[in-house]
């Protein structure tokens, strides 16, 4: 984004953007360049929280340190194609709603820094969907006490039975959200915010407060309730803030709040990749919206209003019924039950062909269609969607098996399930968005002829996890298997690979993004799949005549660039990938699922007798390790059952357990050091001793400390020098010195080379 006015494309959009050198955050020399850049790339996470709320602004013209300006009411020169409302009853005033990334990167070009939305979104403007609670603490107070009273503060509104979310606030102090359902209006949500919050007050008179007026606080936190009134306003999600640093407000899981040491910890900087490598900490957010307390009917709990519409007439369901025999298949029957009226669930359904049911719940029955290639991973793919018989809302949290020659016989797995909201009706078709802690987002469905329908995702995902650059989890390495919540799994000495499936085209990376699909053809049979889109995580090996991995022969597959050799060697050395986690399937990441769940919904998607196999999971550890040990594998996996997949980064939820060999060796010599090491060597070069022979091993350069160092080169001083061994193995080093093979080492290495060299060599 260099020179001074440029017309850019945003999707469809095109405007003008100007001045980008200018600096608005003079401390870091931050330009309105790269505040337009960040506002384009959190686009596709940001937009999932604002899209359909009314925005207000506040603008920078001159950067932080010039004048502010606030601004609810839209100009007239504003592009046509940018949504608006009209709020408010004395004096109308006409909001901006932001829809597309065009939108963001127009308000960042007018210097908008700060976006602060309202509390209600489309269709339900005067109704909000959330309570939140802003923690304001005093001038120069410790946040640490601040996300102490966060901590107590969400204990006690967790006692109404609500879910709570929390943000720093970019600023000083943090924003607890409540979810609630939007059916009641800001007065009513103000009432309720105030009868959780006085006895918390109370309780802790001494740390917080209710009293908005400065003087009154006396050094305490103020528990901003009254941001909960109409026409109030929180800073949004993902806003910078215009502070010195570029602070942003950033949504955050409990356990990250409790390793935040400053509400402005995250920053324009920064913000960007933690999304990307950790996710939305408020993803699914409305999937746990409940009905306010103080509404809440005595005998019905919150999933259940009194209000939930019911079953029109028993017809309804007539088709549903038909279809099946009540006295074989264990699904549900057409019984008259409550509903909420905006469930959703999506099932993974092995009938005749495996496929993905959607049901939506309207008038209290569950509008379905069958799904044949699952979601779709992004704008511009489109699902075919045909419409099936209506389902009873049971069928909400149905799974198992139904009968073979039954209607549908096969496996079902409920895939995800949650809430939804019908953003817009169109003539034929509708817009909604689904929010569960598994799939959120807007989805558009149009009907074509008879049953058939489309069904395509509108937002464009944050990651593209099947052409990003994703970067596979890292173990950390232990000496034995760890005893506790853990299952295990041989460690394959091969390549490391993501093997990634789209509509029938495979791509296989290695981990550092090297493109190697064409060097392994027998990898590319996307039938070994069932899936239609998919990011899976294995090791690829060639099998030596034992069956055992040789990693020669796969680093030698993997560096051949010639068709003709590629497609031999496929035959003569087949290379073989064992599969062992699922990052993301048929739509949706389940990097958040625990591991158990990733290696079902894994094993589901392999089928037998292919090139791919799972990497099997045992329960006994020590007895893996001994057998790993008895046929010289490389190790072993020890992996935690309920652990998340963390791309890109080392965790000890992983842990690799090598199995190393111990060996006694003779120095034959020895490199000069550098560094700390100058006055000593930097590595030794070995030979072991077979029958009357000195067998050549290689160097040793690890596993040395300070002490070992020393007393190592005193013993070589002591020795006389000779000519370089005359064996050709032997390294041709000018500047090594070469001794007489009396000084004896023991190391451990990690395996031997097709050449007798030791790998992975440790003193």
């Amino acid at each position: 984004m260099a020179g001074k006015n440029q017309l850019v494309e945003i999707g469809k959009r095109k405007l003008e953007i100007s001045n980008l050198e200018k600096i608005l955050y003079p401390g870091e020399q931050i330009s309105k360049a790269e505040v337009i850049e960040y506002y384009l790339s959190i686009a596709p996470t940001m937009l999932y929280h604002i899209k359909g709320r009314p925005l207000m602004r506040i603008r920078f013209p001159d950067g932080i340190a010039g004048e502010r300006f606030f601004q609810k009411n839209t100009p007239d020169w504003m592009p046509n194609w940018i949504e608006t409302i009209s709020l408010g009853t004395e004096k109308k005033k006409n909001y901006m709603v932001a829809t597309q990334p065009a939108s963001l990167v127009w308000l960042a070009n007018l210097a908008a820094l700060e976006l602060h939305q309202m509390h209600s979104r489309k269709p339900h403007y005067d109704e909000p969907d959330y309570m939140v609670f802003d923690l304001d603490p005093p001038e120069n107070a410790d946040f640490q006490k601040v996300v102490e009273t966060a901590f107590a503060l969400k204990e006690h509104i967790e006692q109404f039975e609500y879910h709570t979310f929390v943000k720093t606030t970019g600023g000083k102090g943090v924003h607890i959200v409540v979810p609630i359902k939007p059916q009641a209006g800001m007065s009513e949500v103000l009432e309720a915010a105030k009868k959780i919050s006085q006895p918390f007050v109370q309780e802790h008179n001494d740390e917080t407060t209710l009293q908005i007026k400065k003087n009154a606080r006396k050094g305490r936190i103020l528990i901003d309730i009254y941001r909960n009134r109409r026409h109030q306003t929180i800073v949004s999600p993902y806003s910078l803030r215009g502070r010195a640093g570029a602070p942003v407000s950033m949504p955050l899981s409990w356990d990250e709040l409790a390793a935040t040491e400053s509400s402005a910890k995250y920053h324009l900087k920064n913000a960007v990749e933690k999304v990307k490598t950790d996710g939305d900490a408020w993803e699914g957010i409305g999937g746990y919206a409940t009905v306010l307390h103080t509404k809440r009917s005595a005998k019905i709990t919150p999933k259940k209003p009194d209000n939930s519409p019911r079953h029109k007439s028993p017809e309804e369901l007539d088709e549903y019924s038909k279809k099946r025999n009540f006295t074989k298949t264990k699904e549900p029957g057409s019984e008259e039950i409550t509903g909420e009226g905006n469930r959703f669930v999506i099932q993974r359904h092995h009938a005749s062909r495996l496929h993905y049911d959607l049901r939506l719940e309207q008038d209290g029955v569950l509008k379905s269609w069958a799904v044949p290639k699952g979601l779709p991973p992004r704008p511009g793919v489109k699902r075919l969607a045909v419409q099936t018989e209506d389902h009873p809302l049971k069928y909400l949290t149905f799974e198992g098996t139904i009968p073979k020659g039954e209607y549908g016989g096969g496996d079902m797995w409920i895939y995800a399930q949650g809430k939804y909201e019908t953003t817009q009706k169109k003539k034929n078709g509708l817009y909604f968005r689904l929010e569960s802690e598994a799939v959120s987002g807007e989805y558009r469905m149009h009907k074509m002829k008879g049953e058939e329908w489309l069904l395509e995702k509108v937002e464009q995902p944050q990651v593209d996890w099947l052409n990003d650059q994703i970067e596979p989890m890292q173990a950390v390495s232990v000496d034995e298997p760890p005893k506790g919540d853990y299952v295990y799994e041989v460690k394959w000495d091969g390549i490391r690979a993501l093997i990634a499936l789209e509509d029938g085209q495979i791509r296989i990376r290695t981990r550092n993004q090297n493109d190697i699909t064409k060097q392994f053809p027998e990898l590319q049979d996307a039938g070994a799949l069932r899936a239609t889109c998919g990011l899976f995580d294995g090791e690829i090996v060639c099998l030596d005549e034992q069956g055992k991995p040789s990693f020669q022969k796969v680093i030698h597959r993997m560096k051949r660039s010639d068709k003709s050799a590629i497609e031999r060697l496929s035959k003569t050395q087949p290379a073989y990938c064992y599969v062992f986690d699922c990052l993301y399937l048929d739509g949706r990441p389940i990097t958040k699922e625990p591991l158990l769940w990733r290696y079902e919904w894994l094993n589901d998607s392999i089928k037998t007798g292919t090139n791919y196999r799972m990497s099997e999971m045992i329960e006994d550890g020590e007895a893996l390790f001994k057998a790993a040990k008895e046929h010289g594998l490389e190790g072993i996996m020890a992996k935690k059952k309920d652990s998340q997949y963390l791309p890109g980064k080392r965790s000890d939820f992983w842990q690799k357990i090598k199995v190393r060999h111990t060996v006694d060796c003779v120095v034959i010599g020895y490199s000069k050091g550098k560094g700390d090491r100058s006055k000593y060597f930097g590595a030794l070069y070995m030979a072991e001793r077979k029958d009357d022979e000195l067998v050549y091993r290689g160097k040793v350069g690890t596993g040395f400390n300070e002490q070992s160092i020393r007393e190592v080169y005193e013993e070589l001083e002591k020795i006389d020098r000779v000519k370089k061994p005359s064996d050709p193995m032997v390294p041709d080093e000018k500047k090594a010195v070469w001794v007489e093979p009396k000084v004896v080492i023991e190391i451990t290495y990690a395996r031997m080379s097709s050449n007798e060299i030791f790998k992975e060599s440790v003193f």
